[in-house]
């Protein structure tokens, strides 16, 4: 099962070293260590700050590690169901997040930062990519947002909000990766110059 099967309110449960906690106490921790390592992210220089799988494993350490230890910064070993889409099997995901890391550098070489649906374009593509591998047992989403969050810092842009707890917006999100998943991305970058340009 993956995080993004679950919601604040969630009945489901969580067995960690510091005890057993419902999903809205996990993600109230995980919130503690998401803010600590964007606040040393924002103490980097952006173009010192390279995603390398390494980068992914450590900072997925760094944010559930105290709490599973066992798998936290590892790979996923089994494959999982995410709603309806079924991510890439467990054994092929070490190619495919070098592969991302590898077209994510290149894309950003070549992306227009004066250019707001050429930016828009490379965000969907980033939002889209990192979830449809869905590396990590769980908690791919607060990396997935990370990620996004160092490549706004990047690109000089302003925070966006990458996870909309409104239902509609969370909704059209969805449809939007969705919409990626069967080879269409332009839904998702019509909603990255829509949040690109409610923050600029």
């Amino acid at each position: 099962m993956s995080e993004e099967t679950g919601h604040l309110g969630s009945t489901r449960s969580f067995e960690t070293t510091e005890g057993t906690f419902t999903y809205t106490e996990v993600s109230e921790k995980l919130a503690v260590s998401l803010a600590r390592i964007l606040d040393q992210l924002l103490q980097t220089l952006p173009h010192e700050i390279v995603i390398t799988p390494e980068w992914l494993c450590q900072k997925h350490r760094e944010l559930a590690g105290h709490l599973f230890p066992e798998w936290s910064g590892r790979f996923r070993t089994t494959d999982v169901k995410v709603g309806t889409l079924e991510p890439p099997p467990y054994y092929k995901v070490p190619v495919l997040v070098h592969s991302f890391c590898d077209d994510l550098a290149e894309r950003l070489r070549h992306v227009d930062d004066e250019d707001l649906p050429d930016m828009a374009e490379f965000l969907a593509w980033v939002d889209w990519r990192f979830q449809w591998i869905h590396p990590f047992k769980d908690f791919n989403g607060r990396i997935g947002r990370l990620v996004l969050a160092v490549l706004l810092y990047r690109l000089a842009l302003p925070p966006v909000e990458t996870a909309p707890t409104d239902p509609e917006r969370r909704r059209k999100y969805l449809e939007a990766l969705r919409a990626g998943d069967a080879g269409d991305l332009s839904p998702l970058q019509k909603l990255w110059i829509r949040r690109l340009g409610d923050a600029i």
